[in-house]
């Protein structure tokens, strides 16, 4: 009830697993490496959030405490523990991400990605319950209200339901983001690869000069921009810190050219099951592609 897992929530409506879970979801058994996971369902929220007689109101500090502060149900614990476990035993004992889907983060007009909470290098219950409910505490944040209301939503968390994705997490020794179109010449015969090292945060949040590589998608044509990758972000013992990228590091590419090309040819696989041009992002360890995240380029 409280949980399902990712290889088999492709049929699940979006209201109970959200938006970044179902596209993953989605492309599991296509060939494509999708870390394995489970997703929270909605009803675990709502069952929280009556649990505690919690009623959503306005964003504040004081309210975003109180649901930090409260209890998980024990059925809804001790569901969460079973699809951990059960992940370990499948996968063996390894770090995960804990990320929000919600259903409202690939909307026709608006976006709600990254305004949500991602937890990094998960590696016990406690962490992996402590994390839940700061991917649960988010979705009434003052940032996500506040961006609502600039997108002229009309903010109710009764229909903007959350699931949480735990997702075995990938060491990256390079990550980033692909666009199977160009953002911003709009031109969809080309195809834009931003990398970095370490963990895809860096990438993400604008921490780093990433490299760039523009791909010619008809006729496969590399073009490639140096970037500085100032930093980047690895896991700890326990999260995530920040490390300084070597000058060896900085001075060559992050991808090399047949990595870049598997990226392509994967994105178009991607857009062609979308049929619409799309927002991926990846992870590579030990030279293999994951895919982390994928959504359809929005507004």
């Amino acid at each position: 009830m409280f949980t399902v897992a990712l290889n088999k929530a492709g049929q699940e409506p979006v209201v109970r697993i959200g938006s970044k879970a179902l596209q993953l979801a989605r492309l599991t058994g296509r060939n494509i490496a999708i870390p394995g996971g489970f997703v929270i369902t909605s009803e675990a929220l709502e069952r929280f959030l009556s649990y505690n007689g919690i009623q959503p109101g306005a964003a504040d500090n004081e309210f975003e405490a109180r649901l930090l502060d409260a209890a998980i149900p024990d059925d809804v614990q001790s569901e969460v523990a079973a699809a951990f476990e059960h992940l370990n035993e499948q996968e063996g004992r390894s770090a995960v991400a804990v990320r929000s889907s919600s259903s409202a983060e690939d909307l026709e007009n608006a976006s709600f990605a990254g305004q949500y909470e991602t937890i990094l290098n998960v590696t016990d219950l406690p962490h992996l319950l402590e994390s839940l409910k700061r991917c649960w505490a988010s979705l009434f944040s003052a940032r996500v209200q506040g961006y609502a209301l600039q997108s002229h939503i009309d903010w109710n968390v009764n229909d903007l339901p959350m699931g949480v994705l735990v997702q075995r997490m990938v060491q990256a020794d390079v990550s980033g983001v692909v666009f199977s179109m160009n953002p911003v010449t709009q031109n969809k015969g080309e195809m834009i690869i931003n990398a970095s090292y370490g963990l895809g945060e860096a990438v993400v949040s604008g921490l780093v000069t990433p490299d760039a590589y523009f791909i010619e998608k008809q006729s496969g044509s590399i073009h490639k921009e140096l970037g500085c990758k100032e930093m980047k972000i690895v896991a700890a013992a326990k999260g995530t810190v920040e490390a300084e990228t070597t000058q060896e590091e900085q001075n060559r590419f992050c991808l090399t050219d047949d990595q870049v090309r598997l990226l392509a040819d994967q994105t178009k696989t991607i857009e062609a099951l979308y049929e619409n041009p799309v927002d991926i992002e990846f992870a590579v360890k030990d030279g293999r592609v994951y895919i982390l995240q994928v959504r359809p380029v929005t507004a």
